[in-house]
């Protein structure tokens, strides 16, 4: 049996400043061609499951919600005069599709999938993806998939408790990226690097920001690529004043009402109050700008060492994508321990875990001090990876679940 799929996402707005800066002229190309160069970025998922499902005998499609650009010129070409999320709608009704995945079930989700499934007949599944940090709010409004797919236990385990149906999928590396990695790559040797953000909250990156500080203290030679929330007074007084009439509308139940007001909407699901990260001088003095899709690939992969550490939202379990993308090009990878991490990867011979700042300092040295042994953990690493963890064996994983929840 085989199907129409569509995946609906969107993209970092950082990334996409970047991009549409960088290639200003992309708006001048037809919507295809628009979206392949998009997607030779090789940024976040990019279109890996789309183009693997097609090998499996699928029609797949590939929605990018927020890159404006090529939504007004899809909507262009295709004679519609609207704009925003509307646009997507209209796509939709286009393809009709009979699989939808909303890897962005953040902005998608609740009422909205329900007045999809009436303006689209030909939907039989419709499902989304949660790996960030939530909230009851954002629990209930996924009640509206037919079922979720999450990246670790942790998730699973909260969303089932909810009422929610559950599939685990791990992330994953596109191994196709490899060559292209190799191609002008202009960054430099090192010897240890950190590539991510620093995002503050209880489900935030507090515990990152302290190791990394440690790190810094600790004189071993680090390289940051890092994007560090810095929102502006002004801007951070109207985010909390949002936050704060939120918060005073849920508990007169005036929910309709906050949810349609536009400047409080995005508010009305915030777990806590927007703040800026703390303690990140230090960081801030020696972190370079974020790099995306290939160039990242490109910079890890130049790491003799790579760092990893889980965001709070992960609680006891390994859950992020750098787990697959450090390994995957072939770095070392330091990761912090979690209970689940030793089913994905084997610890001390296929990556190095640690319990504390001062474990992570100890082991990275030591891993510096002895070229071979580090050399032969990153290779282990990324021969598992191959191995286990290609998007190629995520989206046959996918395949089986959609042709299981067909057959209902």
């Amino acid at each position: 049996m085989n199907y129409r799929f569509v995946k609906v996402t969107s993209f970092y707005r950082d990334f996409l400043k970047r991009y549409y800066d960088q290639n200003s002229n992309i708006i001048d190309l037809s919507y295809d061609e628009q979206l392949a160069h998009l997607m030779d970025t090789g940024y976040s998922w990019a279109d890996f499951y789309s183009k693997h499902l097609r090998q499996l005998g699928n029609e797949a499609y590939e929605i990018v919600a927020n890159a404006t650009p090529l939504q007004n010129t899809w909507a262009k070409e295709h004679g519609f005069s609207s704009t925003g999320l509307h646009i997507v709608l209209d796509q939709l009704k286009n393809l009709k599709p009979d699989v939808i995945m909303f890897q962005d079930s953040y902005n998608f989700n609740g009422d909205w999938i329900g007045e999809l499934r009436k303006s689209v007949p030909s939907i039989k599944l419709v499902f989304g993806f949660g790996c960030s940090p939530f909230n009851n709010l954002h629990l209930i409004q996924f009640k509206a998939f037919d079922f979720m797919i999450v990246c670790s236990p942790r998730f699973s385990i909260e969303f089932q408790k909810s009422g929610l149906r559950v599939y685990t999928l791990l992330h994953a590396f596109e191994d196709s990226l490899l060559d292209k990695i190799e191609i002008d790559n202009p960054y430099p040797q090192i010897d240890f690097s950190f590539l991510g953000s620093f995002i503050p909250g209880s489900e935030g990156h507090t515990l990152r920001q302290q190791v990394v500080n440690q790190l810094i203290k600790s004189k071993i030679n680090l390289d940051i690529y890092a994007h560090i929330l810095n929102i502006k007074p002004m801007d951070l007084f109207f985010r909390r004043s949002a936050y704060l009439s939120a918060q005073i509308m849920k508990g007169l139940k005036l929910d309709n009402a906050a949810k349609s007001i536009p400047g409080i909407k995005k508010a009305y699901f915030l777990c806590e109050m927007p703040q800026n990260p703390k303690n990140v001088s230090a960081i801030r003095r020696i972190a370079k700008p974020p790099v995306y899709g290939i160039e990242m690939f490109k910079a890890i992969s130049r790491s003799k060492i790579g760092f990893n550490m889980h965001g709070e939202a992960a609680g006891e379990y390994a859950a992020n994508v750098r787990l697959f993308e450090i390994t995957g090009v072939g770095s070392c990878m330091v990761t912090d321990w979690k209970k689940n991490l030793n089913e994905i990867f084997e610890i001390d011979k296929e990556t190095v875990a640690f319990r504390s700042g001062d474990e992570c300092i100890e082991k990275i040295k030591w891993l510096l001090e002895h070229p071979k042994e580090r050399k032969e953990i990153a290779a282990a690493g990324q021969k598992r990876v191959l191995k286990d963890h290609t998007f190629k064996i995520r989206a046959s994983q996918l395949n089986e679940i959609i042709l299981k929840e067909l057959k209902k």
